[in-house]
């Protein structure tokens, strides 16, 4: 999952750091720790090393400038940020992965089945990417796992919201549901929907 597509996922469930944050599927952790840079009002690229920077045009200054103001305004605060995968291989990647965005002390990833997620507080969000089920066995598989999730989603407090990234088409019979909302997006070349529930 890009980036780009998993700080979207966040954003659209208005995530902004006050309320929990669970991922299920989380993988190698990307929505996590896309939820823990708008949590902390991290700039993107903030760590990074531009082309433009070796522009004689452009004072270096003003690059070291920049940096300080973004820096300036991040947030610091305690945050409920959670990913759990069944793959222990993929919660050591993602624990990696967090480590060098520089956010491993706000976030949590645990070896955990999601049937077993369990949501407190009156409001919070879970955003997840569970897998497609590209192949036709695979595809049974992930339609189990709809279900599964559909089940546990009842068990959510009402004012939490949920989003679901899938390719899936059928991903609402088998959830259980008629998605609030539901937006065309495409993961790579993989053509998806993103659906939004809230109870």
């Amino acid at each position: 999952l890009r980036e780009t597509l998993a700080a979207a996922m966040v954003t659209l469930s208005r995530y902004r750091g006050k309320d929990p944050f669970r991922d299920p599927f989380c993988g190698s952790g990307t929505i996590a720790i896309e939820a823990a840079y708008i949590a902390k009002n991290r700039a993107p690229g903030l760590d990074r090393a531009f082309s433009a920077q070796k522009w004689a045009c452009v004072d270096s200054k003003f690059w070291l400038d920049a940096a300080d103001e973004a820096m300036d305004k991040e947030f610091h605060g305690k945050y409920d940020i959670w990913g759990g995968d069944i793959d222990p291989k993929a919660i050591r990647i993602a624990r990696e992965n967090a480590a060098k965005a520089g956010v491993d002390d706000i976030v949590r990833f645990d070896v955990a089945n999601m049937k077993d997620l369990r949501c407190q507080g009156e409001y919070g969000q879970i955003v997840s990417n569970p897998p497609y089920g590209e192949r036709l066995l695979e595809k049974e598989e992930a339609e189990k796992l709809y279900q599964a999730f559909g089940d546990m989603y009842r068990h959510v407090p009402a004012k939490w919201r949920v989003l679901v990234l899938t390719s899936h088409r059928e991903f609402e019979q088998f959830f259980g549901r008629k998605a609030e909302k539901k937006r065309k997006l495409y993961n790579g070349m993989i053509r998806c929907d993103l659906y939004q529930f809230s109870r």
